[in-house]
């Protein structure tokens, strides 16, 4: 229900992944949020990746990236990833491929794809926070409230 009010406001799906994230957190950051916009429809034009897939994977690095000269990744980070990238290709796999204009069938941002592309944002900010329940991580604390 969150990712409605999130597009009435037009935000697109890389971004409605960090800011649900963030909101998990209890905490705002606007120029992270910005820079997700980096990732949406595929890059901007849809030849790339799923923006819901590179937020999600942002989201993931959010909690366990490096971020910082005195910080590691954490272990989980990489098995996460690859975790993730494989569940998101099986998920899309009826679509013919995980690029944006594959799943969206060269019509992202559309209102005939937001029903599509809504559950796809909502299915994989789903896994995003399994995988981290799963590694021992609260998606409602911030790495750096530790």
């Amino acid at each position: 229900m969150r990712l409605l009010p999130l597009q009435a406001k037009g935000y697109p799906c890389s971004q409605m992944m960090m800011i649900m994230a963030l909101e998990e957190q209890g905490r705002e950051n606007p120029p992270l949020v910005r820079a997700m916009a980096g990732l949406a429809k595929g890059l901007g034009d849809s030849s790339g990746s799923c923006g819901a897939m590179g937020g999600g994977a942002c989201v993931l690095a959010l909690y366990a990236g490096k971020g910082g000269d005195d910080e590691q990744a954490l272990e989980a980070f990489k098995p996460m990833l690859a975790e993730l990238n494989e569940w998101f290709a099986e998920q899309t796999k009826e679509y013919g491929g995980s690029l944006c204009h594959e799943i969206t069938e060269n019509k992202a941002g559309s209102v005939e794809m937001a029903p599509r592309c809504g559950q796809l944002i909502a299915d994989t900010y789903d896994k995003v926070m399994q995988l981290l329940v799963e590694h021992g991580i609260d998606p409602g604390q911030a790495r750096d409230d530790d």
